[in-house]
C-alpha cells in the first residue's frame, strides 16, 4: 500500500494529494492506508526504530524520524515537516492513563504525571504547532466509556481549546473489508468549520452481536446493515486460504505462490506481490500445542478437559475469557490481532485447521497489510509491529471518507466523493458528543437518517 496515487474530482494528475504527517505511526498502517486514498504521507515519526525502518521501507516517498514525542521542543519536527507545513496530521498516542487523569484540557488543569497522559498532550501540543487543517486521532473504543465519557469529552474540549472540532466514533475494522472485528475509537476534527464525515460500513453482519449478555453492538455506531446495502464480514478462509501449509516452528519466505488468488481480498493482498515473505510459525508452549492439536473450529479453553490445564484455568469463570485458546473459524473474521498472536492463551489466535497459532503473514493480511509489505527487525517486533498497527483498509476508508472536504480546505477545489459517508454536523455540544444525534448518511446526493435522536 502507498506506491501508488489516486486523485479525485478537480485535482490535476500533477498536483500531489493532501500531505500526511502520521504520529505514533509504527509500521505505518494509517499511513499506508491514506496513500492509498491519495494524500500525500509526508513522514512518520516513532521512537521504535524497527517500524520506523517498516515505514519508510513500505510507504512510498516518505521519510521517518525516530523520535520520543514526550520531548517538547519541537524544532526538529518543524525541520523535519519543512516550510510547506502539513494539512492533516494522523496518529494515535497511548491513553492508558487518562481513566485517572486530572484533566486534559487547559481549564480544568492538565495532569502532566502519567507519562501516558503526557503523549496525548504533547500530541495535542504538536497539532497546535503545526496548525494542520484536518486531525484524525484513533485509540481503543474503551476510551469512550472511562469515567462515563468524560475523559473523552476532556479530549474534545482539549482539542477545541486550540482551535479544533472533533468527534469520536467508534469504528468495527470488519465493516470496511478488514478480515477482523477490531474496534476502535477515532476522533475526526478540523479548523476549518467543515462537517465531518466518517466512511459508511461497506460491509456487515447483523447476527454479530446476537445471544451477547451485554449490549456489545453500541460499541459500533457505524455498520451491522443488512440486505443488499452491504457485503457480507471477510472471513478468515476469504483472507488466507490461499497460503501454503506451514508446521509449528516453520517459515516460508520468498516462494511463490502455490495457486491462484480464490477471492476478491487474495487478489488485493497479492498486488504488487509475486513472492510469499514472512510466512513464519513461532514454537508453541506446551499447552497451545495441546489446543492445537485438539481443539475443533470455534472451540476454546472450555472444551479441554480441566485436569489438562494450568491451575490458574480454574479460576476462571466458564463464561469468562471465551477467546483464550480459541480455535479461529475459516467461515468467520478473526477475533483482535495483538502482539502476541503467536500465543494461544493470550486470545483467539490458533488456526482454523493447522496445529499451530498465526503466522506473521496471516496476521499481516488479517490487519489488511498488502503482501508487499515487507516488516524490519526480529520476529518479536515484527508481531508488536503488526498487533499495534490500524488496519490500513480501515485507514482508507476514512482518508476517502474526509477527502473531498480535505481538498477543499486546503486545494480549494471540489474533490469527487470516492464512497457513501455519515456525516456529523459540526455544532455539537458537548451533551451530544457521546449519543452522536441524528448523524445523516450520503447516498446518492440524498440525506438518510442513521440514528435515532433519542439514541
Amino acid at each position: 500500500m502507498g506506491t501508488g496515487k489516486r486523485y479525485c474530482g478537480d485535482v490535476a494528475p500533477d498536483l500531489e494529494g493532501p500531505s500526511v504527517l502520521d504520529l505514533f505511526s509504527g509500521a505505518g498502517g494509517i499511513a499506508a492506508g491514506f496513500a492509498d486514498a491519495g494524500y500525500h504521507i509526508i513522514g512518520g515519526i516513532d521512537n521504535f526504530q524497527q517500524a520506523v525502518d517498516s515505514f519508510e521501507a513500505n510507504i512510498a516517498g516518505a521519510r521517518g524520524l525516530v523520535r520520543d514525542l514526550r520531548a517538547s521542543d519541537f524544532a526538529d519536527v518543524r525541520e523535519f515537516v519543512g516550510s510547506a507545513g502539513v494539512d492533516v496530521i494522523v496518529g494515535g498516542p497511548s491513553c492508558q492513563g487518562f481513566s485517572t487523569s486530572g484533566g486534559l484540557s487547559r481549564a480544568t488543569g492538565r495532569n502532566q504525571d502519567d507519562p501516558r497522559n503526557r503523549l496525548f498532550l504533547n500530541y495535542l501540543d504538536l497539532v497546535g504547532e503545526l496548525r494542520p487543517s484536518w486531525i484524525v486521532f484513533e485509540n481503543v473504543p474503551g476510551l469512550l466509556l472511562y469515567n462515563q465519557g468524560r475523559v473523552a469529552l476532556e479530549i474534545v474540549r482539549a482539542f477545541r481549546e486550540i482551535g479544533y472540532t472533533v468527534v469520536p466514533m467508534i469504528l468495527l475494522a470488519a465493516d470496511f473489508g478488514v478480515p477482523q472485528l477490531r474496534r476502535r475509537v477515532v476522533f475526526v476534527g478540523n479548523r476549518t468549520g467543515a462537517d465531518i464525515a466518517f466512511p459508511a460500513a461497506t460491509h456487515g453482519n447483523t447476527d454479530l452481536w446476537r445471544n451477547y449478555a451485554l449490549p456489545f453492538a453500541h460499541l459500533s455506531r457505524i455498520g451491522h446493515g443488512a440486505g443488499d446495502e452491504v457485503l457480507p464480514h471477510v472471513n478468515f478462509a476469504d483472507a488466507c486460504s490461499d497460503l501454503p501449509s506451514v508446521e509449528e516452528g516453520e517459515e516460508i519466505d520468498g516462494v511463490k505462490y502455490p495457486s491462484r488468488a480464490a477471492t476478491v481480498y487474495q487478489r488485493e493482498m497479492r498486488k504488487g506481490s509475486r513472492l510469499i515473505r514472512q510466512h513464519a510459525a513461532a514454537e508453541l508452549a506446551a499447552i497451545d500445542r495441546l489446543a492445537a492439536r485438539t481443539l475443533k473450529a470455534g472451540q476454546n479453553w472450555r472444551d479441554i478437559p480441566l485436569d489438562q490445564l494450568p491451575d490458574r484455568f480454574r479460576r476462571i469463570r466458564p463464561y469468562d475469557a471465551t477467546t483464550i485458546l480459541r480455535r479461529l473459524q475459516n467461515d468467520a473474521p478473526a477475533y483482535t490481532i495483538t502482539t502476541k498472536f503467536n500465543e494461544g492463551t493470550t486470545g483467539a489466535f490458533i488456526h482454523p485447521e493447522q496445529a499451530r497459532t498465526l503466522t506473521l503473514r496471516e496476521a499481516a493480511r488479517l490487519q489488511s497489510f498488502p503482501d508487499r509489505f515487507i516488516f524490519s527487525g526480529s520476529t518479536a517486533q515484527i508481531r508488536q509491529q503488526i498487533g499495534n498497527a490500524v488496519p490500513p483498509m480501515l485507514a482508507r476508508a476514512l482518508g476517502e471518507a474526509i477527502l473531498p472536504s480535505v481538498l477543499r480546505d486546503v486545494r480549494g477545489v471540489a474533490g469527487k466523493a470516492l464512497r457513501d459517508v455519515v456525516v456529523v454536523e459540526n455544532k455539537l455540544d458537548d451533551a451530544d458528543i457521546l449519543k452522536l444525534r441524528a448523524p445523516r448518511k450520503i447516498r446518492d446526493g440524498s440525506l438518510i437518517p442513521l440514528f435515532d435522536d433519542a439514541a
